[in-house]
Formats: C-alpha cells, sequence, structure tokens
C-alpha cells in the first residue's frame, strides 16, 4: 500500500475511507447470499453513526462495548464508533453475562451491542443494549435457513437496526484520536497468563495493514477476496481480516462461525485469495473433500498461528493447495495481543521451515535470558521492539516492558531461539511450561513428537502434579478415525521414548473422541488442565 497516503494521525475510519490502495473492487462484503460494496457499508457506518451521536450523546472520549461475531452489523458498529472517536471494548461472543458485566464496567462503556444469540438478558445490563439479528444481513435462503434452526436467546433490548434508517446527508464528521487515547480495548491472557485488558490507538492498525506488501505472495492488485473466519474479538481477525479488508478494497468473506463443510464450499465458490486461521480449522478442511477435491486456484496465501503448528500439516495442507490447483503456501506467523497480532511471518521471500517467521519492518528480536541476550541457537524468553505496541493494560500500571539502549522491548513470556538468518522458532508459552523434577519440559516437543503418528489427529501436554516430581506429563490425545486405541498408546509411548528427554515422556496419555477447542479453534489447554482425571 501507499504509506505516503496514510497519516499517523488517521483513524481506522479515515484510514478505510481514504483507499490508500487506489483499488477499484466494489464488494466490500459477502455474507452468506448478499454481496454489499464499500458505498453501501460507508452509507450504513455513517446513518449508525449520526443516530448514536443524535440518540445516545456518543462523543469523543466514550466507550461501547461490542459483543458478536463476525458479520456485517459488528463490522458496522465498530467503524461507527470510531467515526465519533469513541473506543470499541471487543468482547468475546459467548463470555457470561455477569462477565460482560464486568467487562462493561471496566472499561466504562456508555452502550452494548450485542446479537440476537446471545444467551443473556437487557434488563442484567447498567447501560443500554442494541441488539442486531445475525440474518438481517443475509440473502433470502440463508435467512429464512437461520431463522428456522435459530431461536432468539438475548432478552429485551433495542433493535439495533432502527439506527440504519437513511437520514440523508452525514451529519457527523471523522473524529481524529490522540496518539495515546484508546481506540480498541482486546481481551487477552497478557504474557504470564493473568487476564488483562488491552488498549490500542488508531495507528498500529493502519500501520500493520499497511505493510501487507511485505507479507502477501503477489501484488496488491491480484488480491479481491478473504475468508474471514477469525473473531473480531482476536486481534488477527480484526486488524488483518477487516481492517486489512477496508483498507486494501478486498471483499470480505464472512463467516459467523465456522464449519468444515460450509466454509470448505465458500472459499471455493467465492474464490478467496487469501486464509487466515488456527491449526484446527486447518485440520478440519482438509478432512472435506469439498475443499481437497475443489478448485483451489484463486487461493495465494495461507497464515496460520495462535498455536504450535505441527510440520505434518504445513504439509499436508501443502499438498492440497498443489492438488487444487494453487500455487499458495501455508506460512506460519507469530505475535501478541500486545503488538495487536503478528509482527513476525513466514513468506514467499523470507522462508525457514519450521521457523514462526522472520520480523517484518521496524520489528527486531532478541532472545534473553538472566538479563544476558542469548546467542543463535540459544533458547530464552523472547523479547519484541515493534511499532505495533500497545498503550497498556487498562488500569494498570505495569507492563512487561523494559527499556535497553534507549529502545523499548516487550517481554513476551514465551521461549524461543532464533538461527543466524534471524528466523525465529518458537518452543512454549512460559505459562504452559511444564517443571518435571525442576527441569523444564515444553509441552510443544512432545506435541511434535506425537503428531506425526498416523493415528494422531491432535494431541495436547499439560502438567499433572506428583507428590514426588512436582509435576509430571498428561498427554490428551484425538485420534484419528478408526485409529486402534490400543495400539496408538503404544505407538505413542514408544515413539517419546524415541525422541524425547526422559522428564518430557508422559506419565499419563488420555484418549478423547474430541479435544474441546475455544471459538476461534485453538485446543483449550486451560480446561485440560484443570481436569482431575
Amino acid at each position: 500500500m501507499k504509506y505516503e497516503k496514510l497519516l499517523p494521525e488517521f483513524s481506522m475510519y479515515e484510514a478505510a475511507k481514504a483507499n490508500i490502495a487506489d483499488r477499484k473492487v466494489q464488494t466490500a462484503v459477502s455474507f452468506y447470499g448478499k454481496r454489499y460494496t464499500f458505498d453501501e457499508i460507508f452509507a450504513l457506518i455513517d446513518r449508525l453513526a449520526d443516530n448514536l451521536a443524535e440518540e445516545y450523546g456518543l462523543k469523543q472520549g466514550d466507550t461501547v462495548t461490542l459483543c458478536a461475531p463476525n458479520s456485517p452489523q459488528a463490522l458496522i458498529a465498530f467503524y461507527a464508533a470510531n467515526k465519533l472517536g469513541v473506543a470499541v471494548n471487543l468482547v468475546h461472543p459467548y463470555i457470561p453475562p455477569e462477565k460482560l458485566s464486568e467487562s462493561i464496567a471496566r472499561t466504562d462503556s456508555k452502550l452494548l451491542f450485542v446479537y440476537d444469540l446471545y444467551k443473556g438478558d437487557a434488563s442484567a445490563f447498567s447501560v443500554p443494549v442494541l441488539v442486531s439479528g445475525c440474518g438481517y444481513f443475509m440473502g433470502a435462503a440463508a435467512k429464512l435457513y437461520y431463522k428456522l434452526t435459530n431461536k432468539r436467546t438475548m432478552r429485551g433490548g433495542i433493535p439495533f437496526e432502527k439506527y440504519l434508517k437513511d437520514r440523508g446527508a452525514a451529519e457527523t464528521r471523522p473524529v481524529r484520536f490522540a496518539w495515546d487515547e484508546p481506540a480498541v480495548y482486546l481481551a487477552s491472557g497478557g504474557t504470564t497468563g493473568e487476564p488483562k485488558i488491552i488498549a490500542h490507538n488508531n495507528f498500529v492498525f493502519n500501520n500493520l495493514c499497511a505493510k501487507a506488501e511485505e507479507f502477501l505472495s503477489e501484488p496488491l492488485e491480484n488480491y479481491t477476496a478473504l475468508y474471514n473466519v477469525l473473531p473480531i474479538f482476536h486481534g488477527f481477525g480484526l486488524c488483518i481480516n477487516m481492517h486489512m479488508c477496508m483498507m486494501m478494497r478486498a471483499t470480505n468473506i464472512m463467516c459467523i462461525k465456522f464449519d468444515a463443510k460450509r466454509s470448505a464450499k465458500q472459499i471455493v465458490g467465492e474464490r478467496a485469495n487469501i486464509l487466515t486461521g488456527v491449526p484446527t480449522m486447518f485440520l478440519k478442511l482438509l478432512g472435506e473433500k469439498n475443499f481437497t477435491e475443489g478448485d483451489l486456484s484463486a487461493l495465494k496465501d495461507v497464515y496460520v498461528g495462535g498455536d504450535s503448528v505441527p510440520d505434518s500439516l504445513v504439509r499436508d495442507f501443502d499438498a492440497a493447495l498443489e492438488k487444487g490447483g494453487s500455487r499458495a503456501k501455508m506460512y506460519i506467523g507469530y505475535g501478541l495481543t500486545e503488538t495487536v497480532t503478528v509482527c513476525l511471518v513466514n513468506t514467499i521471500r523470507r522462508h525457514c521451515p519450521s521457523s514462526i517467521g522472520y520480523p517484518l519492518s521496524a520489528t527486531q528480536v532478541r532472545i534473553v535470558k538472566d538479563g544476558k541476550i542469548l546467542s543463535a541457537g540459544e533458547v530464552g524468553e523472547i523479547w519484541l521492539h515493534t511499532d505495533q505496541f500497545m498503550l497498556g493494560y487498562l488500569g494498570e500500571e505495569s507492563v512487561p516492558f523494559e527499556t535497553v539502549d534507549g529502545l523499548k522491548w516487550l517481554k513476551t513470556g514465551d521461549y524461543g531461539w532464533l538461527n543466524e538468518d534471524g528466523f525465529l522458532f518458537f518452543k512454549q508459552r512460559i505459562k504452559n511450561m511444564i517443571k518435571v523434577s525442576g527441569v523444564p519440559v515444553y509441552p510443544s516437543e512432545i506435541e511434535a513428537a506425537v503428531q506425526s503418528i498416523a493415528g494422531v489427529k491432535k494431541s495436547c501436554a499439560v502438567g499433572m502434579d506428583d507428590p514426588v516430581r512436582g509435576q509430571v506429563v498428561k498427554l490428551y490425545v484425538e485420534p484419528a478415525e478408526g485409529a486402534d486405541g490400543a495400539a496408538l498408546i503404544g505407538q505413542i509411548e514408544r515413539a517419546c521414548r524415541e525422541k524425547l528427554i526422559a522428564y518430557a515422556v508422559p506419565k499419563k496419555i488420555v484418549l478423547r473422541e474430541k479435544l474441546p477447542v475455544n471459538l476461534i479453534g485453538k485446543i483449550d489447554r486451560k480446561k485440560l488442565e484443570e481436569e482431575k482425571d
């Protein structure tokens, strides 16, 4: 994209409206059988901004909370608030009402946007509640199916759609935020695993999207559509999926919730150029004939992150892409909510197998242990310096930053190492590390050791309390269809003894028909850690 057109003081609304890519793609959103142009989407954003300013007096410095899955309503609400200078607190669509109330209070939100299938009661919240119908923007057939198969569970509230009515020419003008003024709040586990609310300004989102040509494999003009399954409460889903589509004028093929069969049809049928997701999503796509036997020639790039990525998944997915006529490859990236999202990534120009990427521009990486900067090949904590840093944790003065030689560094809480060429390799999140008799054991290494076994579909290693060793390893495994359980356990035990240090060999192996995953498809490690069997 053309950096010189992207002013540092632009809000996200202004950056999206500016079309700095000078592109002519007309369709902004494709949503279950219906398509909306950029002109239509911006008209709806402007109408909503006008109505919210008049009805609720929203103004610069206020905050609203948005609790909704990927949908045109969520996009419109986000940019309408941003146009007014209002910060948006993005929360998980499945968050319990009590936690949602806490988030509203912590961010001092003036308004709640929620969707019709949220399980709650508007009267339980201390602010006005605007409720959107997920089927509202769908095509006729999809809308009918949605109504027949879903029952509204959100009780009460004000219909969101009433504020989309045409009021004539837009009355509100875009507000520019101060540099240190939050535009977005995102929930995170923090670098230590403790729940945090992270504040970001507009610049970091606009700036990262403007780096698109650094990681895309082809010239920008060759891209017309991105398949958007990662939710917008996730930094990647909000920035690289939703906002980048708006800034680069590409079609956002929206998906409320990932379903492998339907998603495979959408990806192939709507000729998506870019796929982004987590490992479990791509594993499920490999099980769908609509994908593995479909025409994939439109796909140009596939990006995966958010969890440990087995080498076998990359090989299998690359093979499926080639079979489907695509020249795309699966590329692994790395980032944290504290840096918006990805700040290192493998690309067609810079690629190293098994690594989690090479730094984007204005990003530096160092490996530190006991205050000492380590050499290539040595394992320690990953520290990052980048132009994508958060403003900070809401309501907390303590932040995981350290200034060294005039540069601000983020202590990520992740273990890894760099090779001689500057590619980063991930070992483990420090908070997930298991200590057996005081020896650090990395779940990612255990999972990698068993993932190549044909009968293993997914795996997750967690720590289990032990009176003698402090902790030992418990390995959860989701077997592939048709795998013999007893034989598979034997294979896993042999593989672990052959490939791992003795401390890392699982003390207990548990086979599960399905491993639990969260909304964005990552294995729910915390839920498994809490199990006592």
